[in-house]
Formats: structure tokens, C-alpha cells, sequence
């Protein structure tokens, strides 16, 4: 309940000033939370399971030195407002509190972060733990950024980060006839957008040109429709060529990036004569047929056919119109060894490392050295079918608790993952040490104990959230898992909460 009123309040008054990347229910949460995204302001309880707030503080201290820490608590005892000071803690906000001492404590924190824009992970003592998932690995907006000679500055990084940004639009521009190839031009294009405070991020798909605008909403797009028709005027004087656009309306989350891009596209379609519309299906087909190749490397990187890698290799770099394409596939290369090893950080430093070294290579150089990091992170994976059948059950795995609500089948997977049946089967059984189908229920029974132990749902509502609409099948199940009955349970949990 708390949490809820602290991520309501802070997404209330703090909508441009704080965004919040994390939950969690207990300091081992916090600090793993902490692993896999750098915050710049925890919100701790003292009181937390497994690990209090002061040593997940003096851990997060030790990581993280820069991070602001506050606490909310009920313990007023000086020997925890002295060690909380110890660990240079922002402030001590004692329960009960009201909004105007929130607000108050919130205004301090605000006066000594550096960034306008902050994260934040909450973590209180009780509630279920909540990690939000981002478009990090999501193919399209990695090319976007990785288009983007300064891809890595703070905003193109805050997109990265960040599930919500300021307004944002997306342009697309495509000609009548041929791609836009001068980099010149791309970035004269590039510059008419950028007025006022609007910034842009410019990517090139084949002979498509689009662009993701951002900025204040009020303010910053007044002039767009002028900057479209500029841009429009001066390919056409620069090219010959017609040129034709779509405009989206406006978003603010990440996860919408793609949706931008998609309206973008259909409100050009829309007003294209039938002959473009024609053309621009052909591009699609080109970036499909890329993905394909991309798909290719990626299997023959995790499967170890290392024989295979130079010619996938060069036939993606020479493939036309594919803009700076050893970029991306350095990236493509060290995400890969990422999504299988989980060494996500490690992969990121050595991508950074050797993306400096690639820019200083050209033509066969550039390939040779490819071929070279593609064949050693093959090496470091080790046998490519046990990492492969690893991969491949963490995906079927994370499907699950994605989807145990809904009538999940291990074939509409299998379907989905593109492997067959009687394979992902046995890998599951192999790797995950148990069957698909005592997986899902396992994963439903546990959502189950969860939900009666903090809802009023009923029997029946209970089976409906976790996926069995049957509360026969459902009971019997749940006895079966936990060795009392779901009422019985019920009963069990309402006595010990009277006892406590």
C-alpha cells in the first residue's frame, strides 16, 4: 500500500524530474535491482526482510557512491538515525508522515542530485518485487541509436534507460526513387529539425529516412510542420527527387518507439501515390531480409559454426543500401553472448572497447577484425548446443511467467521460438530439471498462495488469474502443491495474521 502511494506521489508531482525504474520487497531485491541498473535515489525502509535497510544502504554506499539514499521508517532510535547519517544518508523521514514533509524531503534530494532527470528504486518492506523491462535489446531502437554518430549522449543514453521520456514524435521521409545516401545531406536534414529545443535522433533504413524528435510538447513542436515542408523542399532541390513524409502523433514511453514509427509510416502510405506505396513495400522486404541475416549470425554465433561466420558476416556487410551495418553487428555480436552467458555488463564494456577500435578500420580490415570477435565470443560460449538449449528454455521460461494467465501450450511456444516441439521438450526437461507443464503450474500455484495471502478474491477469481478457469481443477491442484486445500489455506492465513 505504500508503495503505491509513494509512486503515485512522486509520479504526480515529479513527472519531469524523477522516473522510477525499480521495485522491491526486500534489501537482496534492492541490491540485485542495483546490479542490472544504477539508480541516483533509493527510498529504503529500515525494516526489510533478509536484509535490513542500513546494511543494504552500507552496501549500496560501497557500489554506488554517488547514489542518493532515503529512508522511510517507523524506528526513531538514535542508533539508526546515527548510522544513517554514517552512511550519508539525505534524509530520515519518519511514518507517520504527511505529503508537505514528503514534498519537503523530495525538494532536498532534488537540490543535491546533479541530473534533472533521476531514476529511482522504492523498496519497502512487504509488496511483491517489480523489475520494469525496457527496449534495451529491442532491435529497432538499437538502430536508431547505433545510426547516431553521438548515439551515446545523455539523451540517446536516457532513452536507453528510461521507460518514459519527455514528448516525442517520429518523421519519416522516403523518396520517390532512390536512397538518400550523402551523409552530408542526412545531417543538414538533421539540423533543420533540431529548433528551438527539440533533439533528434536520425536513422537510415534502407531508403527510408526517420527521425524521433523530442522534446516539450508545448513548447518545441510549434514549428514542426514548417521544418517538414523545409526538409521536403530542400531533397527535392538537392535531389530531383520527390520526396514524401509522415508524421506521428505524440508519445512518451520507449515502448512505444515502434508505434511512433508505425503511424509514421501509415500516415505516409496513406497519401502516397500507389507507385511509392509499392516502392516502400520493396524497402520492408530489404530490412526484413536483413533481419533474416542477422537471425543467421546469431545462430551460428550461439551454435559454434564457426565456419560459417565469415561468409554470414560479409554477406551482411556488403548487402546495399545497409548504412554502417560492422556497427551494429559488433553490437548484435556482444548482445548475443549477453542474452546466453546473462554477463550483460561485461558484454557492454567490451562492446564500448572494441566499437574504438572498429571506427579505426576500413573495408577488409574492419571485416577481418569481425570475423575475429565474432569467432571469440563463439569460443566463450562454450559448447554451442548446451548454451543454446539454455538460451532457449530461459525464453521459454521467461514466456511463462509472462503469459500463465492466458492458455499457454508448450507448442505455441515452441511455434514461437521457431524450434520443434519434441526439442524444446527435452531441453526444458534437461536444463529446467522438470516438465513444461509442472513448471506452469508451479508458476500458478505460486501466484496463487500470493494472491490469497494479500487479496479478498475468491476461490474461483483466484484460478481465473493464474490461468485455470475450472475451481474443481484448480483445487485440486492447489491441494496437491501445498497440502491444504485453497479455503483451508484461506482459513490458515487470516489465524496467523489475527496471531500476529
Amino acid at each position: 500500500m505504500e508503495r503505491t502511494y509513494l509512486s503515485s506521489f512522486i509520479q504526480k508531482n515529479y513527472p519531469q524530474d524523477f522516473q522510477i525504474i525499480g521495485e522491491a520487497r526486500d534489501g537482496s531485491e534492492v541490491l540485485e535491482l542495483s546490479e542490472k541498473m544504477q539508480a541516483d535515489l533509493y527510498l529504503l525502509d529500515i525494516h526489510m526482510p533478509k536484509l535490513d535497510g542500513l546494511e543494504t544502504a552500507e552496501q549500496l554506499r560501497e557500489r554506488q557512491p554517488h547514489a542518493s539514499i532515503l529512508f522511510i521508517t517507523s524506528y526513531a532510535e538514535f542508533a539508526y538515525v546515527k548510522k544513517a547519517l554514517q552512511l550519508g544518508v539525505v534524509d530520515y523521514l519518519l511514518k507517520p508522515y504527511d505529503d508537505a514533509e514528503l514534498q519537503e524531503a523530495m525538494e532536498k534530494i532534488l537540490g543535491t542530485l546533479n541530473t534533472k532527470q533521476s531514476n529511482i528504486t522504492l523498496a519497502k518492506g512487504e509488496g511483491e518485487a517489480t523489475q520494469l523491462t525496457f527496449l534495451k535489446h529491442h532491435q529497432f531502437l538499437d538502430k536508431v541509436l547505433l545510426d547516431n554518430e553521438n548515439w551515446h549522449n545523455p539523451h540517446a543514453l536516457l532513452l536507453y534507460q528510461r521507460g518514459r521520456l519527455d514528448a516525442y514524435k517520429s518523421v519519416v521521409l522516403f523518396p520517390c526513387s532512390k536512397a538518400i545516401a550523402s551523409d552530408k545531406l542526412l545531417q543538414i536534414i538533421k539540423g533543420i529539425f533540431c529548433k528551438r529545443n527539440l533533439h533528434a535522433l536520425l536513422s537510415v533504413r534502407g531508403e527510408e529516412v526517420l527521425l524521433f524528435l523530442f522534446g516539450d510538447r508545448v513548447r518545441d513542436f510549434q514549428e514542426l510542420e514548417t521544418s517538414i515542408q523545409r526538409a521536403r523542399s530542400f531533397l527535392r532541390d538537392e535531389t530531383g527527387m520527390e520526396i514524401f513524409s509522415g508524421l506521428s502523433s505524440f508519445y512518451t514511453d520507449t515502448h512505444s518507439l515502434l508505434e511512433a514509427y508505425e503511424e509514421a509510416a501509415s500516415f505516409l502510405l496513406q497519401i502516397a501515390p500507389p507507385s511509392l506505396a509499392s516502392h516502400f513495400n520493396e524497402n520492408q522486404k530489404g530490412l526484413e531480409q536483413r533481419y533474416l541475416q542477422e537471425k543467421q549470425i546469431v545462430h551460428a554465433i550461439s551454435a559454434r559454426k564457426d565456419q560459417e561466420l565469415p561468409a554470414l558476416i560479409n554477406g551482411y556487410l556488403e548487402t546495399e543500401d545497409n548504412k554502417d551495418p560492422d556497427r551494429y553487428l559488433l553490437f548484435l555480436i556482444y548482445m548475443t553472448r549477453a542474452e546466453i552467458l546473462g554477463k550483460e555488463a561485461e558484454a557492454e564494456k567490451a562492446f564500448l572497447r572494441d566499437l574504438s577500435s572498429l571506427e579505426k578500420f576500413e573495408g577488409s580490415t574492419s571485416q577481418d577484425f569481425l570475423h575475429s570477435v565474432a569467432f571469440d565470443v563463439a569460443q566463450a560460449l562454450g559448447e554451442g548446443g548446451a548454451y543454446h538449449n539454455v538460451h532457449l528454455v530461459r525464453k521459454t521460461i521467461r514466456f511463462i511467467q509472462q503469459h500463465y494467465k492466458d492458455k499457454i501450450t508448450l507448442q505455441e511456444i515452441a511455434d514461437t521460438l521457431e524450434v520443434s516441439y519434441s526439442h524444446l521438450s527435452k531441453c526444458f526437461k534437461r536444463v529446467a530439471g522438470t516438465s513444461f507443464n509442472a513448471f506452469l503450474l508451479e508458476t500458478r500455484m505460486e501466484e496463487a498462495i500470493h494472491l490469497f495471502s494479500s487479496t479478498p478474491l475468491s476461490i474461483a477469481e483466484v484460478g481465473k488469474q493464474v490461468g485455470i478457469d475450472d475451481p474443481y481443477y484448480f483445487s485440486k491442484s492447489f491441494k496437491k502443491y501445498s497440502g491444504v486445500s485453497p479455503r483451508e489455506f484461506v482459513a490458515m492465513h487470516a489465524l496467523s495474521r489475527e496471531n500476529s
